[in-house]
């Protein structure tokens, strides 16, 4: 039985069909010629299928061109994209200095040199399926509907749209408070001699919301064009906004965050994604405990990691005849933050090519198709290298002084008795995560740590006691808690933490009764931002100051927020004065005046606005208890 699937008023619709017409039959549909489509299209029909490719706007590229994204970073040895990368620079140079108009025109020549069928300007607004097998789209096109047959659908939307549309099961946002990354947006200037593209982050945006979408676009642009114009002349401003998180499938195998710390990667990667766990925001406090031990507990935030990404990824669970190689594959949201980046995108688009050869070639569902000869492929092209597997490293250009970083690769302290030399540094990260790793076996070592005439030493033995999972340095952490201890730790090239809101973090975790009081009080008295720690100028906890934002008082105040949900579920008797605390000290905006002066829309303005959103959906979640 064949079945349309369509989604009216936010819902699914599946009903049965009875022969449907088609007006052609494809090997290949790809649904959104952005980063990853425009060269999962080029690619198939490269190997010699026949693809047609749809697309929302009227130019391929995405991000990569309408969003005015020119470049990317960390990159690996490679794939094929190497190849349609040295054309656009060549023509960038050549002709019109700019790579992303560019893009445009290369990316779409060699898709009509290979054959490959563009309508733009089109919309998929349904679905067919035999049972769970993906077997053709809908398009809304020209003013008319139109059917199309594929052996293979490949959604490269972003936003898992003709995912969801099929029935596939998806997930997002952060657990919190339901929020995703912050969004950007992209002008391109010109200063008198060359140009050059300016990046402003802002805050949050529900993309599925078209109320929503809309209000995030005007405020952009209208914030957007003065802070721009003080670099240089507006050539353009992208009508794409830089989206970074949406849906993510459920996978027939799905990358965790736990497992890449545990170290235990897929068996069957496609490609090696490489770069930070960069959410860009600075509420990591409200990103969960796992992130939190990593980014917090241990200052290694903006170390860079190495996701081995599984080609099941691609593959939504349960179903076949569908590939989805786009930021919505599968990845938990943790790492959603690192496998998102444009080469990532050009790998799995890559993938999902030779995959969709393989079946169409061999005749065999996409699920069939033996994953050695899909590695083969992917190895013979570099998508798939040894060399792009490079663990734990500390990487980029400038430190967070902004002189020059040396990359270097990161071994695990296995040894209990070297953790001492490394934590009576600064930059104590490396030797708390090892005794996370460590655990219980760490302690007798750290113990007399905690008891040194050093205060460094002491104080970070501490979060290194709590991080191997043991309450024995609570009142050291408490002693930082309260003295709101301002020193910053040195780890890492941006986001460093300071070590009040470290002791802070790990009192939460382990559930402190003993600090609760000290963080009402931190939360609800007015005059706390009147606290010198708050106003070090010299500090640039983000790796530059923003203006009308204090970061700091910021951060104190987020961790101590968590820190009280995490002490409140864990004793149900603290959760009434906890909740009225809340109520107290979140009821009214004067706690959002005190930290920013920055419109609520902002990067800025969203982080401060979850302080209120979590600290009322835990009242409620207590009350329903």
């Amino acid at each position: 039985m064949t079945y349309l699937s369509e989604i009216r008023d936010g819902k699914q619709i599946k009903r049965a069909v009875n022969s449907p017409d088609f007006t052609k039959e494809f090997d290949v549909i790809v649904c959104g010629l952005g980063t990853a489509g425009s060269l999962a299209a080029l690619y198939c029909a490269e190997n010699g299928l026949f693809v047609l490719g749809i697309e929302a706007f009227t130019a391929v590229g995405g991000i990569h061109t309408v969003g005015g994204v020119p470049s990317h970073y960390f990159d690996g040895v490679g794939g094929r994209y190497r190849k349609p990368d040295q054309e656009v620079a060549v023509f960038a140079d050549r002709y019109t200095h700019t790579r992303s108009e560019s893009r445009k025109f290369v990316a779409e020549q060699s898709l009509l040199k290979e054959g490959v069928t563009l309508l733009y300007e089109s919309k998929v607004c349904g679905i067919f399926l035999e049972e769970s097998t993906v077997i053709g789209v809908r398009v809304f096109s020209e003013g008319r509907f139109w059917d199309y047959k594929a052996k293979i659908v490949m959604d490269c939307t972003a936003e898992a749209h003709v995912a969801v549309m099929a029935g596939c099961e998806t997930e997002f946002g952060r657990e919190s408070d339901g929020k995703m990354q912050p969004y950007s947006l992209v002008s391109i200037l010109f200063n008198g001699e060359k140009y050059r593209y300016n990046n402003i982050d802002f805050g949050r945006v529900n993309q599925f919301d078209e109320n929503d979408l809309s209000r995030a676009i005007l405020f952009a642009r209208s914030f957007q064009i003065p802070e721009s114009k003080k670099k240089g002349t507006i050539i353009a401003q992208m009508p794409l906004l830089g989206i970074r998180e949406g849906r993510r499938i459920l996978a027939e195998e799905t990358a965790h965050v736990q497992d890449l710390f545990a170290e235990r990667p897929t068996e069957t990667p496609m490609f090696y994604s490489y770069a930070d766990l960069d959410k860009h925001g600075w509420d990591i406090a409200f990103d969960g405990d796992v992130m939190g031990d990593w980014a917090i507990g241990a200052n290694l935030g903006a170390y860079n990691v190495t996701v081995a990404v599984p080609y099941k990824g691609l593959l939504p669970k349960g179903f076949d005849g569908i590939l989805v190689p786009c930021r919505a594959l599968g990845i938990d949201r943790d790492l959603s933050s690192c496998v998102r980046m444009i080469p990532d995108m050009k790998k799995a688009a890559e993938s999902a090519a030779e995959w969709a050869s393989l079946s169409v070639k061999q005749e065999k569902p996409l699920r069939k198709v033996a994953y050695e000869d899909l590695k083969e492929r992917l190895e013979k092209s570099n998508c798939l290298h040894k060399d792009d597997n490079r663990g734990f490293r500390v990487d980029g250009r400038k430190n967070y002084d902004g002189s020059p970083l040396i990359p270097r690769d990161v071994t695990w302290i296995e040894d209990a008795s070297a953790l001492a030399e490394v934590l009576k540094t600064q930059s104590p990260g490396e030797a708390i995560w090892s005794a996370k790793r460590m655990g219980k076996k760490a302690l007798e070592a750290l113990r007399p740590l905690l008891y040194s005439k050093e205060e460094a030493l002491r104080k970070h033995a501490a979060f290194a006691v709590a991080a191997a999972g043991s309450e024995e340095s609570a009142d050291l952490l408490r002693e930082m808690a309260k003295e709101r201890d301002g020193v910053m730790l040195l780890d890492c090239r941006k986001n460093n933490q300071l070590r009040g809101c470290m002791a802070i973090y790990w009192l939460g975790r382990l559930g402190d009764r003993g600090i609760t009081e000290e963080l009402i009080r931190l939360i609800c008295d007015e005059n706390e931002i009147e606290n010198k720690v708050y106003h070090q100028t010299e500090l640039k906890t983000t790796r530059y100051r923003i203006a009308d934002f204090n970061d700091i008082y910021f951060q104190f105040t987020s961790q101590a927020l968590m820190a009280l949900v995490r002490i409140g579920n864990r004793h149900a008797d603290l959760r009434a004065p906890i909740s009225d605390a809340f109520e107290k000290a979140f009821f009214d905006e004067s706690y959002y005046r005190r930290i920013t002066s920055r419109p609520r829309e902002s990067s800025e303005g969203d982080m401060v606005l979850s302080i209120k959103t979590i600290a009322m959906r835990t009242v409620e979640s207590w009350k329903n208890q």
